[in-house]
């Protein structure tokens, strides 16, 4: 046993001198290459916290991409629900309006239904008047359309008299209104018959020249004019100082004979001088002039006539007149009677007044409507 021990014991330290031998090799071989290593150590070591940093950059960037995108679809969601919750109530108030509109419709449309079956039971009842209404015009003498026709025939009448001055017609047309009123034997309706008499005298005294009729006469005077023969040569007057008268004086016979030898030649040859320059034919220009003046003193003449401006009427044809006697040659028997024809149209008159209105014409119409009100009110209390 204690050889063992003490072989063990050697062995134990033979092993621990080789340890510490290694130990001092090591170390000997440690401070050699220690500088390498560290180098080396460090470059590993940097490359290894870029690697990293490669890595949890890229990993950092990418959470914190997650991370936004999460919050967005949080808020996102969020905003959803509040949405959806604002529309849940948005629906909740329509419906509730919309319930509360039909039954306003439906209340609206069944107070309508009441008022229209209110309203064609009147109608049922109006129709039902109307209805004997026609039943009793129907069996009811003409008396009332005689009445409204001749209303119609005298307004009618008025309109003849003041829009086309026809004055026989207007009268016609009362006299036809007055035999409407005499075939109704109506004693209340005397008084307009006296208006429409009274209607009549009145037209009657009215002028009854038709100033178309002038018109038209001068109308056809005016072609006329460029065949009347102008006096283009005007010659002075003769004048002629001798005194052809005898004496009684028997001394004075050499002057008496002398004067009844020139009476005697003065029958076969006349000489008379003229101190005065003669007049030279008028241009064609000036004939020309001379024929539109006295066309435009016609023209303006037949305006006035269908104007009824009886002043200007009378001016322009005096005028005509004077150009005639002017210019044209009066001996020659076509200016004498243009001249008459002119004079003649110079004395017409066709001035005239109408009276304001036809007095029947009013007198018809209240008797029309007070024979309407009262039927109206017959039907009043019929109803």
């Amino acid at each position: 046993m204690t050889d063992e021990n003490t072989s063990k014991s050697m062995s134990n330290n033979k092993d621990t001198n080789q340890v510490e031998d290694a130990v001092v090799i090591n170390s000997t071989h440690t401070q050699t290459s220690k500088p390498v290593k560290t180098g080396a150590l460090w470059f590993f070591t940097v490359l290894n916290f870029l690697l990293i940093l490669g890595v949890a950059g890229p990993g950092y960037w990418y959470w914190m991409q997650t991370q936004a995108t999460q919050d967005t679809e949080q808020q996102g969601i969020v905003q959803l629900e509040s949405t959806v919750a604002q529309l849940t109530r948005a629906q909740e108030q329509s419906e509730s309006t919309l319930t509360s509109a039909i039954t306003e419709s439906k209340n609206t449309t069944s107070q309508a239904i009441d008022n229209l079956l209110s309203q064609v039971l009147e109608n049922s009842a109006t129709d039902q008047a109307l209805q004997r209404q026609i039943a009793e015009i129907s069996g009811r003498r003409p008396s009332d359309w005689l009445l409204a026709e001749a209303a119609y025939l005298v307004t009618m009448a008025g309109r003849k008299l003041y829009l086309e001055q026809d004055i026989r017609t207007s009268m016609t047309l009362l006299q036809e209104a007055d035999a409407r009123l005499a075939d109704l034997n109506d004693p209340s309706l005397l008084p307009i018959r006296a208006l429409i008499a009274n209607d009549v005298q009145s037209l009657q005294r009215i002028n009854p020249v038709s100033t178309t009729s002038i018109a038209l006469a001068i109308s056809g005077m005016l072609p006329q004019v460029s065949s009347l023969p102008l006096d283009t040569l005007k010659l002075p007057e003769p004048q002629s100082d001798e005194n052809v008268n005898l004496t009684d004086n028997v001394s004075d016979w050499r002057t008496n004979l002398s004067a009844v030898w020139n009476s005697i030649v003065e029958d076969f040859i006349t000489v008379t001088p003229i101190d005065k320059p003669l007049e030279p034919y008028l241009a064609e220009r000036q004939q020309w002039l001379i024929e539109q003046q006295l066309k435009h003193a016609l023209t303006q003449a037949k305006s006035a006539a269908l104007d009824e401006q009886f002043t200007l009427y009378q001016s322009s044809l005096q005028e005509a007149i004077a150009l005639v006697i002017e210019h044209y040659k009066l001996e020659e028997i076509a200016v004498e009677q243009f001249i008459n024809a002119l004079q003649q149209l110079q004395s017409t008159n066709f001035e005239r007044s109408f009276p304001r209105q036809l007095s029947a014409q009013a007198a018809l119409r209240d008797a029309i409507e007070r024979r309407l009100e009262r039927q109206f009110n017959n039907r009043d209390d019929a109803l």
